[in-house]
């Protein structure tokens, strides 16, 4: 059975973590994820109140981004910013992975962030982590994905968007070692051909809860149009 309009939406995080974004972009961009009604907008945590203020009594989640994106600063100011965030409006929170901590199997580093995360979003906001898996082995992979199912993370998330994009091998890995039932899976980024298939393939297919894309709002256009027309 077709997922509907709504439904589909709702399988969308609309990101835009851009340098060069100005104010009014931030607004169009909030404002836009706001007309298509989509699980979440997120931005770098600057902008957390602006995009709080226009998604003010909708649905959608106010995301902030946490380290992005390459998650080195310490873990004071991680959590520094998860509470700030969330005092700015934030009501979903994507941490980024020390990648060459874990690398270093600086386990206890790991988990110490996944904990401060989960524990200050707890009742507040939805918790993810991303995880940058193109500098990962499976077995990495794995053993992560474990270890934030155990922590209690929301959401285990394959990228930033700005380094490497997953393969379908590691987002099975991904699903396949999710060991917590309230741990769900979010995908970074749609390929930029034959994108609307891509998007079903992966929701329907592969288990994906979440995906994270500058084009969600032209998704859920498309798949509207989709339903409507068969095209």
């Amino acid at each position: 059975m077709a997922l509907s309009v709504a439904e589909y939406a709702k399988h969308f995080d609309m990101a835009l973590h851009l340098q060069s974004s100005t104010e009014e972009e931030i607004r169009a961009h909030a404002q836009g994820a706001r007309d298509a009604n989509v699980a979440a907008c997120y931005t770098n945590s600057y902008w957390t109140p602006v995009v709080a203020e226009v998604l003010e009594g909708s649905d959608v989640h106010v995301g902030t981004a946490i380290s992005f994106p390459y998650g080195a600063t310490s873990t004071a100011m991680k959590f520094a910013e998860i509470e700030e965030g969330l005092e700015l409006g934030a009501t979903a929170v994507d941490m980024v992975l020390n990648i060459g901590a874990l690398r270093d199997k600086n386990y206890a580093l790991v988990e110490k962030e996944l904990a401060g995360l989960v524990e200050r979003c707890s009742g507040k906001a939805i918790s993810k982590l991303i995880y940058e898996v193109c500098f990962l082995t499976d077995e990495e992979i794995a053993s992560l994905t474990r270890m934030c199912s155990d922590a209690g993370v929301d959401y285990v998330k394959t990228a930033t968007g700005s380094e490497g994009f997953p393969t379908e091998a590691q987002v099975k890995i991904m699903r396949d070692n999710i060991t917590n039932p309230k741990t769900l899976l979010k995908v970074s980024g749609v390929p930029r051909t034959f994108t609307l298939p891509a998007t079903l393939w992966a929701i329907e297919k592969l288990g994906v809860s979440l995906i994270g894309t500058r084009s969600a709002a032209k998704l859920v256009k498309q798949y509207a149009n989709y339903l409507e027309n068969g095209v």
